[in-house]
This record gives C-alpha cells, structure tokens and sequence, in this order.
C-alpha cells in the first residue's frame, strides 16, 4: 500500500476525463457498492465519454 502511495506514476496513464473514465470503467466489475440499475446508466456514461 505504501508503495501505491508513494509511486510517482500516475493513477490514470491517460490525461483527461477520457482517460479517467476507462480508468473508472475498468474498476467498476470490482465494485459491491452500487446497484445493477445503478451501475447501467454509470457505464454508459462513462463509456460515452472514453470514446
């Protein structure tokens, strides 16, 4: 853990809110917080602005 914080790489490889949203894409299957219905609109959104 100490490692991730202190590493001088970036959490998103790629600038902008393209790169945030694969990144967030990405780490979604692994999420227990939000709900199916919940989860649809949030990745098609996201889908939307990483393309």
């Amino acid at each position: 853990m100490i490692s991730t914080l202190t590493t001088r790489e970036p959490a998103v490889q790629e600038q902008g809110p393209a790169g945030a949203a694969r990144a967030l894409r990405a780490a979604l299957p692994d999420q227990n917080v939000l709900s199916h219905a919940e989860q649809r609109p949030l990745t098609e959104w996201l889908d939307r602005l990483s393309a």
